[in-house]
This record gives C-alpha cells, structure tokens and sequence, in this order.
C-alpha cells in the first residue's frame, strides 16, 4: 500500500506545500492510527476514508508554536493519498493545486520571453 501525504510546512515565516511518500514503517503507523480510530466506534468497523486523514495527522502533524505564532517544522496534514484514492481537506487541495498552476503557467511564459533570462540563470532546467 502506497501512501502519501501533503501537508503545509511552516518555513522562513510561509507556510509551503510538504509532500512526503511514507516507508512501510510510516505507512503502517498511519494504517495502525486510522485502524485505532475505527476501533473506538465499534470493534468490527472498519477504517473510513476520514480515518486515515486523521491517521496521517496523528502522524505527522507537529507542532512547536501555538497557531498564533508558527515556528519553523511546524506541519498541518491536509490530504493523505492512499494507493490511488485522494482524502482530504478539498479547500486546502484547490488552494495549492491552483497555486502550483499559476507558478506553471508563469515559469512557461517566463520560458518564452528571453528578457527574463530563465536560460541564463539555469531556472530553466527545474521547468
């Protein structure tokens, strides 16, 4: 079973995006986690898809400053990806998805006007 989770990351006072592809250690700590949840309703139920969300937060989330004053390595799990399913929190997921286009769209147009000199500072070879 593949996981990954997404995730903002507090760093050099910004919150950024945070992917990381767990080890089977990681992921089954977040199976074992989701698995704990599903527990707690009932003893046969079975995990729900919001059950490994939280899994992937018990996880990973961490916190060193109170909301009000983040510090760096502070992480917020917004979505964790279970083989091919997405769980997560939608707003957060168009955010960054749009966020990640918009820079695409920029980088590209940038690559086409030769006064931005892409090429000359070697930015060109992360498009």
């Amino acid at each position: 079973m593949e996981i990954v989770v997404f995730a903002e990351q507090f760093k050099n006072g910004n919150w950024d995006v945070w992917k990381h592809v767990c080890s089977p250690e990681e992921g089954g700590a977040v199976v074992d986690a989701a698995l704990a949840r599903a527990k707690v309703r009932s003893s046969r139920e079975r995990p729900i898809h919001n059950d490994f969300l939280e899994g992937a937060r018990s996880t990973f989330n961490v916190v060193h400053g109170p909301a009000t004053n983040p510090q760096d390595g502070d992480l917020r799990v917004y979505c964790v990806c279970v083989d091919k399913t997405v769980i997560g929190t939608f707003e957060k997921i168009r955010q960054h998805s749009q966020k990640a286009a918009e820079t695409k769209a920029f980088v590209k147009v940038a690559m086409e006007e030769p006064r931005y000199g892409l090429e000359a500072t070697g930015a060109a070879d992360f498009v």
